[in-house]
């Protein structure tokens, strides 16, 4: 049985990751400051970048691939980069080197570090899953 490719958009949430502190809790889509604007919006502006990638790339993968956008700060990334490292055979130094440069924003492929810091073209990505687009 052939593994299906593993796509792991990393990127911060909008909502607290976290326990409910009385400091620094933030809800709803950010829009808590004066004139409607965003509280941070550089992330509201990755978040915005990131969403045409998702959709090339679940428009051209379908359900063939499995995709998971995931905030840097969950630790259930651990996880699912540990599942992706023993599935695809990723050697122990590959995994280390993903790991240790996880950013906030990167493109995880079967494992390996695909993109760091900003979004790659989804043609990057879906050569890497090593699949053909569903459809042609």
């Amino acid at each position: 049985m052939e593994n299906k490719p593993s796509i792991l958009l990393i990127r911060e949430w909008e909502g607290q990751t976290s326990g409910s502190g009385c400091c620094g809790r933030l809800e709803g889509d950010f829009l808590v400051c004066r004139d409607s604007q965003p509280a941070a919006p550089e992330q509201r502006a990755i978040m915005e970048r990131m969403g045409p990638l998702y959709r090339a790339l679940r428009d051209s993968l379908g359900d063939s691939a499995d995709i998971e956008v995931i905030d840097p700060r969950n630790f259930s990334l651990f996880f699912f980069l540990l599942r992706d490292f023993w599935r695809f055979r990723v050697g122990f130094g590959e995994a280390l080197k993903t790991l240790a440069r996880i950013p906030i924003l990167a493109v995880v492929v079967n494992g390996r570090l695909v993109a760091r810091d900003e979004w790659p073209d989804a043609e990057d990505v879906l050569a890497a899953t090593g699949v053909q687009a569903v459809g042609t």
